[in-house]
């Protein structure tokens, strides 16, 4: 990541881990703005510019998505299915992780 313009959409429910996902990236000089979502139905609002989320100037589309693959009210899984299944998002590059020992 380069630009300081392009924005990473963080989707993930747990706050530490979110504390711990901004530090990391710090510490690597990525300085792309994140914007944070707390949960599935957020992360496709968000990504589908749709209330709350509908002011593309606060809200811009990410260039990278770092999602988490247990959240609440639709999963990591779901939001990737839904994210592939859209034209002009389906490109979108993301990044799967977990700390859940479930998915091990």
């Amino acid at each position: 990541m380069s630009k300081e313009q392009d924005t990473i959409l963080l989707v993930e429910d747990n706050h530490k881990d979110v504390l711990l996902l901004q530090r990391a990236l710090r510490k690597a000089n990525i300085v792309n703005p994140v914007q944070v979502v707390n949960d599935g139905d957020a992360a496709v609002l968000y990504l589908s510019g749709e209330e709350p989320y509908g002011d593309r100037t606060r809200y811009p589309l990410p260039v990278l998505i770092l999602l988490d693959l247990k959240l609440p009210r639709r999963s990591g899984a779901e939001v990737l299915m839904w994210l592939r299944q859209q034209p002009e998002l389906k490109r979108l590059p993301v990044v799967v992780f977990t700390s859940s020992r479930e998915y091990a």
